[in-house]
């Protein structure tokens, strides 16, 4: 259930980086740039989580 809220909340936030764009109503370039790098940072963030979280199962999964 929490994975589904994650997906929710990244959706929303994908939705509300697009309606700036088309909009153009960010009130600066910077605040636009800002929001996007935002994003991407907790993407990669989540990413990078995921594998750490996958590493101890692929070790016993896969012993020396």
């Amino acid at each position: 259930m929490a994975r589904s809220a994650e997906i929710t909340a990244r959706e929303a936030t994908i939705t509300e980086l697009k309606r700036l764009i088309t909009e153009g109503s960010y009130e600066s370039l910077e605040m636009l740039e800002d929001a996007v790098d935002a994003f991407l940072w907790s993407e990669q963030d989540r990413l990078q989580q995921e594998q750490a979280s996958r590493r101890p199962e692929l070790a016993r999964s896969h012993p020396k």
